[in-house]
């Protein structure tokens, strides 16, 4: 099947270093790197194994430049998701293949196809593979409902719906190391970086003000936050 790739600016335009982009979805930053520009390891047997990269880079790879762009978050972001449920990533990369395959998409984890019919086509891979452990994998992310249903795991679903889609994209990410107030980032509102929803807020512009030593009462009514508002993403950023 031929896949393609989705190619509106907003989604291919760097927006992220590799560590900005670990922190953003709450994964170490070594882990989002390896995800992004591959990894060599040793199976059990002593062959050596080149990993290829998982994650959508583009730009300058120099150090400190972005090189993530936003489409490239949101397939971190369901990596994460993956990883949550404990299944190791080595098990995860013959099924994301066989995901992207089937479904025809390039970038399958950040295309809504993944959240309506991505258990279905892992389901199908683990009847395709002769591999224990790669059969393992996904019964580690995918269940039967009564019924013969199958769906994602609950944290899988959980991470599922903090994702908004639009044109059958991610379009919207609800960041999950905020858990008091919610903050997004969506390439068509400040340029990807993390926003205030309720009031389209760069974070990073009320922290450079907290930063600066500018009071916290005095930046709420500028903005027209409750304090509250402004100390949990003081605290939240500490």
């Amino acid at each position: 099947m031929t896949t393609s790739m989705v190619d509106d600016y907003r989604y291919v335009t760097p927006l992220y270093t590799k560590g900005q982009a670990a922190d953003l979805i709450g994964v170490p930053r070594q882990t989002f790197r390896n995800w992004a520009v591959g990894y060599a390891y040793k199976r059990v047997d002593g062959v050596s194994v080149a990993a290829e990269p998982l994650v959508t880079t583009a730009g300058s790879p120099r150090q400190h430049s972005p090189t993530v762009p936003f489409v490239g978050l949101a397939e971190g972001f369901m990596l994460a998701a993956f990883r949550s449920a404990g299944v190791p990533m080595t098990r995860i990369r013959p099924a994301i293949q066989w995901l992207e395959r089937n479904i025809g998409l390039a970038q399958a984890l950040a295309s809504q196809r993944l959240a309506t019919d991505g258990a279905e086509v892992l389901w199908d891979f683990k009847h395709h593979t002769n591999v224990p452990a790669e059969r393992e994998a996904v019964d580690g992310l995918v269940v039967v409902r009564k019924g013969g249903q199958q769906v994602f795991r609950p944290v899988i679903r959980d991470y599922l719906q903090r994702v908004s889609y639009q044109d059958g994209w991610v379009r919207v990410i609800r960041l999950p190391s905020y858990r008091s107030v919610e903050v997004t980032v969506d390439p068509w509102i400040n340029g990807g970086q993390p926003t205030l929803a309720s009031r389209g807020i760069r974070i990073a512009d009320v922290l450079g003000r907290l930063r600066a030593g500018e009071d916290a009462l005095d930046i709420a009514g500028d903005y027209q936050l409750s304090l509250s508002e402004v100390e949990l993403l003081a605290a939240q950023a500490a």
